[in-house]
């Protein structure tokens, strides 16, 4: 009997015990990813849950930014209940160092004793950047011939470019009719039905001009971009069958193991033919609901014939992941990287004008497949001048790596010496940049 009792009286205490180190618990949530500004005080919005038995009036916190861990603070926490959860703001420091920096919040007290909760931390990620870049948003028009509500998205598209210009990338990826172009087809898997659009590989939505406004602005005003690109392009042989492309990427942020490459894309403005595979199905034809905003498709008969197409994908090269090898993994804040493709158009034979081509420049994050950035250009019949790097005057500090290659030759300007053959000594007179150091010819 003296046994049972003496049991029973640990259990309660233990019990007691128990249910006294679990009246002060609380955890955080994890805090995501998030793109700051280097040298600013960020407010970080984490979800705090009582996990105890006890409404928690006060807890204490820390934040840990690599091996740096802030001082203590307190914050009331206006009485949380027991099991709720509520959202508090903290002010968070980037730095001046831009980079991936992992940051940790840890409630170390809840009402003045030592949290008892075995997951007491959350951690989220910060991209310390120098500057917003400019952005030129990425859309992905899935469309077709046979389609006969693809006259939406017909209009959508002119409008976009009516509106934005140069300042949005606009590529018609045509499915299943004359115009569909196999290197295309990866990325025409993604359409969730037709019409549809991508915004920079987003989620897919119906592209009515309202929404592929709305998406662009969206993309344009609220997209914190890692990098920016430049582009420029010109033919390098009178029967125009290669084009020499040129890039300038500068990113906002460093990191030793970037993961980003360059994809190309060819379009075509104007694009029409003879036949019923050129017509353009339309079920807007007399539906009143389209009489405003669609008139011409509203007016029109059920088949179109003479339709000219714009914006339309004839040509890509690493669409979907890049060229490997288009950007350097070491990469530097402000930093600028060249890269220079030759893109052979000899076998597509879907390219009706040369005159109306335009080459979008696309810079792709590889590890989630995100489109980071675009730009794009016409392709000028006369040679260029290369998109050149900031150079010092001595020509000091160019990367080793331009045009992809590693040991080329380049001029003080940046261009690379296509017909370099190893005999430095057969050039002009000049200065060379060769593996980042000058080389004088004398």
């Amino acid at each position: 009997m003296k046994k049972i009792v003496l049991l029973f009286v640990c259990w309660m205490l233990a019990i007691g015990g128990w249910a006294q180190s679990n009246e002060n618990s609380a955890t955080a949530a994890d805090f995501g990813t998030m793109y700051v500004l280097s040298g600013q005080t960020v407010e970080v919005a984490i979800t705090i849950t009582n996990t105890g038995t006890k409404a928690i009036r006060t807890f204490s916190y820390t934040i840990t930014n690599g091996e740096s861990t802030s001082d203590e603070k307190i914050i009331s926490a206006r009485n949380l209940a027991v099991g709720e959860s509520r959202e508090y703001k903290f002010s968070f420091e980037t730095g001046n160092e831009t980079g991936k920096k992992v940051q940790t919040f840890t409630i170390t007290k809840v009402n003045g004793a030592e949290n008892s909760a075995s997951h007491g931390s959350a951690t989220g990620i910060f991209y310390v950047i120098t500057e917003k870049a400019p952005v030129t948003p990425l859309v992905e028009e899935f469309t077709g011939t046979w389609c006969g509500w693809c006259p939406i998205g017909f209009d959508a598209m002119e409008d976009a470019h009516e509106m934005y210009r140069n300042n949005v990338a606009l590529i018609a990826v045509h499915c299943s009719d004359v115009m569909e172009v196999s290197d295309f087809s990866e990325i025409a898997q993604r359409a969730p039905y037709y019409p549809s659009a991508l915004v920079d590989r987003g989620e897919g939505f119906y592209p009515s001009s309202n929404d592929l406004d709305g998406q662009i602005g969206k993309s344009t005003r609220n997209k914190v971009a890692m990098g920016m690109i430049e582009v420029s392009a010109e033919w390098t042989d009178d029967n125009k069958t290669e084009i020499k492309i040129d890039t300038k990427t500068k990113f906002v942020y460093s990191e030793d193991n970037g993961n980003y490459a360059i994809g190309f894309a060819l379009t075509q403005d104007g694009m029409t033919g003879s036949g019923s595979s050129w017509a353009q199905n339309n079920n807007l034809s007399g539906d009143s609901n389209y009489k405003e905003s669609n008139p011409f498709w509203y007016q029109a008969a059920s088949k179109v014939t003479g339709v000219k197409y714009n914006h339309v994908g004839v040509a890509a090269w690493g669409l979907t992941k890049g060229i490997t090898g288009s950007v350097n993994p070491v990469i530097r804040a402000g930093e600028e990287q060249l890269y220079t493709y030759n893109a052979n158009i000899s076998r597509k034979n879907t390219i009706q004008d040369k005159s109306k081509l335009k080459v979008i420049a696309i810079l792709i994050n590889r590890e989630n497949g995100a489109v980071v950035n675009a730009a794009q250009t016409t392709i000028s019949e006369e040679p260029t001048k290369t998109l050149s790097p900031s150079l010092p005057r001595n020509g000091e500090g160019v990367s080793p790596i331009m045009g992809g290659q590693k040991g080329g030759l380049y001029d003080l300007s940046g261009r690379e010496i296509s017909n370099f053959n190893s005999q430095i000594s057969n050039l002009p007179k000049g200065i060379y940049i060769k593996n980042g150091k000058k080389v004088l010819v004398k």
